[in-house]
């Protein structure tokens, strides 16, 4: 069973993933009913659709997973997605099967490498790392659930 600070970490990246957290929606909250049309509106050309969201916070997850069992990864890339309604499905499940490699990487961290400092020329610690990500998945879900609201006024 792993130790406390590991099972708070997967109980916040449950929460800022699945829900309920409380003060703002969680992605998959967020992404409730959204369909491809919908995922794939900008507010203008320069600015990233719901999906691109989606497909960043699946390479994030990935590069997290990469930064957990090896130490490096490449850097996550902004796509331009299209397609169909079965396509947008397939990147929300690309999303949740991301999200549950996650945890199960995280699960496998040693406990003493959650707050062991990196060392020289890293940045976070492992724990450091996953809690920072979660932040960032949240901020990622609020861009969704703002997206959403966006559309609400403008279409």
């Amino acid at each position: 069973m792993p130790g406390l600070l590991i099972q708070a970490l997967m109980a916040h990246l449950d929460s800022v993933f699945e829900g309920p957290n409380g003060d703002y929606a969680a992605v998959l909250e967020a992404l409730a009913g959204v369909p491809a049309a919908q995922a794939l509106w900008k507010p203008a050309p320069s600015q990233n659709s719901i999906w691109q969201i989606v497909d960043h916070l699946t390479a994030s997850k990935q590069w997290q997973i990469d930064m957990l069992e090896h130490g490096q990864a490449a850097s996550p890339v902004w796509t331009e997605p299209c397609g169909d309604e079965a396509a947008w499905q397939a990147a929300v499940d690309r999303l949740k099967d991301a999200h549950q490699r996650l945890k199960a990487a995280v699960e496998r961290v040693p406990e003493d490498l959650t707050a062991r400092d990196p060392g020289v020329g890293k940045v976070h610690s492992a724990g450091a790392c996953s809690f920072l990500c979660v932040g960032s998945r949240a901020h990622h879900g609020g861009q969704i659930d703002y997206l959403k609201g966006l559309q609400a006024v403008v279409l």
